[in-house]
């Protein structure tokens, strides 16, 4: 393990995107990368591979089709980002953190190859591959970092590439509008891969990269309903990730057998994914729901489903934000379409875990008549606590719970 820290030490000296303190700058180039993973041989040609980017949902769309494939009897390697609580959640193997002396071979033959140029997310992107490489995974599921065009991960040439949803978000990087957005996603269209749009996309969006597939030679494909059965998740959008996720992997017949069907029989409880509408329980008993929505739009879904759940007696709600939010417009938006809280629900605001960029919560607590909970802790509470708005506030919250017992309610349909 003290190997494993220092190499993850040296990683953490380049410049990282996800962490900097103001915004991030665009980048024009993928050479330092591809140089990179060329020295190493091309691990990222060992084995096909599915791209997902997108605003919101792409982390839950791969990981449900990183469970079909590997229901199905499919050797798969996830690549995700950010993490939770560990880094090593970020690359796995059979939907398992792979031990510590994988990381090792991979993170000493990266930086054994690495020219200094490189970015954190370049390096950890090139040990991900490396890593699925050496396991002989017959798939690799890749999250997209940010935006799409010039993410790290687009070095593949996949057999499907996805963009789940296109909002106004990152636009300091990526662009002002939807169609410019949708632009740099749509990057990660390539010839002789499958170019997937999620069901809910804006006509000027959904119109960019319609275009771009068709440069591809490829038609814009769009999901379908799955087979009905019961979800553990109560937002509508996650039921349209869960279709999305089925419909990609349906298309990867034959090559890839059994992997929708798998995906549509495996229990609701197999489906669970950290950090999406997930009940944890505090040690006094408390229950918790842990939801990383950080869009207006998911933060809305989130609470309306919470609602629905916890519409009995208090409950609270604990949220966070990044700095470039504007909390009035996001409180409106949220009381628009899931309505202001009640006289039973509490709301607590506090620091995105230890993000240099989260929002000061002095600043968000007159928007959502909140108390200001800093240092971060857990709020004094008697009912049911949701706790959203930031992956890092999640992130810092969520060692802190206990698994939920087995015996659970019954999924949402």
């Amino acid at each position: 393990m003290e190997r494993l820290s220092s190499l993850w030490l040296e990683l953490c000296a380049r410049t990282d995107y996800e962490r900097c303190a103001r915004p991030r700058a665009a980048r024009f180039s993928l050479h330092s990368i591809k140089d990179l993973l060329n020295s190493l041989g091309d691990p990222q040609d060992a084995q096909p591979c599915i791209l997902v980017a997108g605003s919101k949902g792409k982390g839950s769309v791969a990981m449900m089709m990183q469970r079909g494939l590997q229901a199905a009897g499919h050797r798969t390697g996830l690549y995700s980002s950010p993490h939770l609580s560990d880094w090593r959640e970020r690359i796995q193997i059979e939907g398992e953190i792979p031990p510590d002396v994988a990381f090792e071979y991979g993170l000493e033959r990266v930086l054994a190859k690495s020219q200094g140029t490189e970015t954190f997310f370049d390096l950890l992107t090139a040990t991900a591959f490396v890593m699925f490489a050496r396991q002989d995974c017959e798939m690799a599921v890749v999250e997209v970092g940010l935006g799409g065009r010039f993410d790290s991960t687009n070095v593949v040439w996949p057999k499907a590439s996805v963009v789940t949803s296109i909002e106004l978000e990152h636009t300091e990087v990526l662009g002002s509008t939807l169609a410019a957005i949708a632009s740099e996603k749509a990057g990660i269209f390539h010839p002789g891969g499958r170019c997937w749009g999620g069901c809910d996309l804006a006509p000027e969006a959904e119109e960019v990269l319609r275009r771009a597939a068709t440069d591809c030679a490829e038609d814009l494909l769009r999901p379908h309903p799955a087979p009905p059965r019961l979800l553990p998740w109560p937002q509508e959008h996650m039921r349209a990730n869960f279709d999305l996720a089925w419909s990609v992997l349906q298309e990867l017949e034959p090559s890839f057998g059994g992997a929708a069907a798998a995906l549509a029989e495996l229990p609701s409880a197999q489906l669970e994914l950290p950090g999406r509408f997930e009940r944890r329980w505090l040690g006094d008993g408390r229950e918790v729901v842990f939801d990383t929505a950080h869009t207006a739009q998911s933060l809305a879904a989130a609470l309306r489903g919470w609602r629905s759940r916890y519409y009995e007696g208090s409950r609270g709600v604990l949220l966070a934000l990044r700095e470039e939010k504007d909390p009035n417009a996001l409180a409106q938006a949220l009381w628009a379409c899931a309505g202001p809280p009640s006289a039973a629900e509490t709301w607590w605001v506090t620091r995105a875990g230890d993000h240099p960029r989260s929002a000061d919560p002095r600043d968000l607590a007159p928007a959502f008549a909140a108390t200001v909970l800093d240092p971060l802790a857990f709020p004094e509470s008697t009912g049911p606590l949701l706790v959203t708005g930031s992956t890092y506030l999640v992130g810092a919250l969520r060692p802190l719970t206990l698994p939920a017992p087995t015996a659970q309610p019954t999924p949402f349909p």
